[in-house]
C-alpha cells in the first residue's frame, strides 16, 4: 500500500506552522492517523480531504475570500493556491460569486454567446457539475429555432460583446434575460452575471 508523509499532506492542502496541529488533531478525532504516526496511506487522501472541507475554512488574504458570518468552521489563513474560495484565481473567485448568487436567485441555466475557445473552457472547468452552461458560438446555426430555443432554456444569457461572435448569432437574443459584457475574461463576465442576480433577487 502506498503511503504518503504526513507532513508532505499538510503543506499540500495549505496547513502550515501553527495550522498543523489543529488539522493532525482532527485528523486522529477521525481515526484517520494516531499520535506519534508520521505517514498515512494514500488511500485515506479523500476522508483527509472531507475532513478538512468540513473543520476548516481555508483562505487568502483577500476580503472576498473571508469566511462568511456564520460559518462554523475554524478560519485557517493559507497561502492563495490553497484558498478554497479563489484558489489564487480571480477567475475562480468570480465565479464562486456569480453560482452563489445564481443560486439564491433560483437561477440554474446559464447560456454564453461568444468567448474564445480556451476562455470557455476555463468557464465550463469552474462551472462544471454546478449548474447547466450552454454556448453559442461561431459554429451554432444563427437562426430563430437554433438560438431562439437556447435563449428560451436560459434563466440568463450573456452576450460577450467583446469577443469572438458574429453579430447574426447573437442577433436573436434579445429581450430582459439578456445580458451584454463589454469586457474580456471569465472574471468580467462572472462579476456581471453576479450583479444581475442581485438586480433581480
Amino acid at each position: 500500500m502506498n503511503d504518503i508523509a504526513l507532513s508532505e499532506l499538510l503543506a499540500s492542502r495549505g496547513f502550515r506552522g501553527p495550522g498543523v496541529e489543529p488539522a493532525l488533531d482532527r485528523l486522529r478525532q477521525a481515526g484517520l492517523t494516531r499520535a506519534g504516526k508520521t505517514r498515512i496511506a494514500e488511500a485515506k487522501i479523500e476522508a483527509v480531504d472531507r475532513v478538512f472541507a468540513a473543520a476548516f475554512a481555508r483562505h487568502c488574504r483577500k476580503a472576498a475570500c473571508r469566511p462568511a458570518p456564520g460559518d462554523a468552521r475554524t478560519p485557517v489563513p493559507v497561502a492563495p493556491e490553497h484558498c478554497e474560495t479563489c484558489g489564487g484565481s480571480d477567475n475562480r473567485r468570480a465565479v464562486e460569486d456569480m453560482l452563489a448568487a445564481m443560486r439564491r436567485a433560483g437561477w440554474t441555466r446559464l447560456l454564453v454567446a461568444g468567448g474564445s475557445p480556451g476562455t470557455r473552457g476555463d468557464l465550463e472547468r469552474l462551472c462544471r457539475g454546478r449548474i447547466e452552461l450552454r454556448f453559442v458560438t461561431e459554429d451554432t446555426t444563427p437562426n430563430r429555432k437554433t438560438v431562439g430555443s437556447l435563449l428560451a432554456w436560459s434563466d440568463i444569457t450573456v452576450i460577450w460583446v467583446s469577443t469572438e461572435i458574429a453579430h447574426k448569432a447573437t442577433a436573436v437574443l434579445r429581450g430582459a434575460k439578456v445580458l451584454n459584457v463589454h469586457r474580456r475574461g471569465v472574471a468580467a463576465l462572472a462579476d456581471a452575471v453576479r450583479d444581475r442576480c442581485g438586480a433581480s433577487a
